[in-house]
Order: structure tokens, then C-alpha cells, then sequence
């Protein structure tokens, strides 16, 4: 099981790695996108735009090299639920805004393919509260390379590219359903 955990969870902060590193390469950009899918004022959104995707990519290397640290995981999982919240409220809404979560290489709107993504990225890390599994501490905890730390690499990596792909899906059918 805490090899199925650490997949998981190495997978998701692999993935909030890109999401993070995209972010920061169109900072200005990802700063304004965040008045434009919340609530909040814009000076604040703006200024929160800046300060999240470090945050973001401070969490996500926490993630990978932490992954059995139980504040690591409430945090990851509080974060994950405002992205669920913020998916939920577009579609109560019918908002069509752009999404900006991978910055400019991968345009994405708010609604059902985020909301599903960070569903899966919160069911990826839950295990970790439940589990905690202390005995393996990272994917990069191992002392050489062998096949087996490949094929987990490799796993891990697929899980990843898995997470965006249905994103990218998810958002390509609810464009072509309307």
C-alpha cells in the first residue's frame, strides 16, 4: 500500500511542479487570471496571483520529498479543496472564465475538467492522513537506481501525465457538448 501511496502523491506533486513552473514562466498573466475565477477583490487577487504559484511549487517539491509528512498533506489537501470549491462554483455558475492553472501552454477553462482533476489530486493524497505511511519517505529516498525505482519513476511519471490528459479531455468535451 505505500508503494500505491507514493505513487499517488509523488504523481500529484509532480504535477502541481508543472502547474507551478508554468505559472511563474507567465507570472503577470496568472496573476490577473485569479480576480477573474474568484470572488476575492482585485487587488488582493491580484497580489495573491503572484504570491500562489511559488507557494504552489514550495508545496509540491514538500510533497515529493516529504511524502509521509502529515502537515505536508493537510496542507496539499486544503489547497486541492479550494480548487474543487473554485471548479464547483463555475459550474453552479455557468462561467466560461479561463482557468490559467497551466499557465499559457495548456489553455483550460474553469468547471467539470478541473473539478475532476482536483478531485483525483485530493484522493491522491487522502490516503496519506489515513495510512501514514512513515516507512517510505520519498521516491528519491532509495540508494541506487535499479529497475525498480525506473518502473516506479516511470509509474509515477504516467500517473502525472495521466492527471493533465484528463483535464485536457474533460475540457475538450464540455467545449464541444455546448
Amino acid at each position: 500500500m505505500a508503494i500505491i501511496l507514493l505513487i499517488f502523491t509523488t504523481g500529484a506533486g509532480f504535477l502541481l511542479v508543472i502547474s507551478s513552473i508554468l505559472k511563474i514562466i507567465s507570472l503577470r498573466e496568472s496573476a490577473k487570471s485569479v480576480h477573474k475565477m474568484t470572488f476575492i477583490p482585485e487587488k488582493i487577487a491580484i497580489l495573491l496571483g503572484y504570491f500562489f504559484p511559488f507557494f504552489e511549487l514550495l508545496l509540491a517539491f514538500l510533497l515529493i520529498l516529504r511524502v509521509n509528512d502529515f502537515l505536508v498533506n493537510i496542507i496539499a489537501l486544503i489547497t486541492i479543496s479550494m480548487f474543487i470549491i473554485i471548479n464547483s462554483n463555475a459550474i453552479l455558475n455557468h462561467s466560461q472564465a479561463e482557468c490559467f492553472c497551466f499557465g499559457k501552454l495548456l489553455k483550460s477553462r474553469m468547471g467539470m475538467g478541473g473539478l475532476i482533476q482536483s478531485i483525483f489530486l485530493f484522493l491522491s493524497i487522502l490516503p496519506n492522513i489515513v495510512y501514514n505511511n512513515s516507512h517510505v519517505s520519498s521516491l528519491f529516498s532509495y540508494d541506487e537506481l535499479n529497475f525498480e525505482n525506473i518502473a516506479l519513476i516511470t509509474v509515477t511519471t504516467l500517473w502525472t501525465f495521466t492527471l493533465i490528459l484528463i483535464r485536457i479531455s474533460v475540457d475538450k468535451l464540455n467545449v464541444l457538448r455546448t
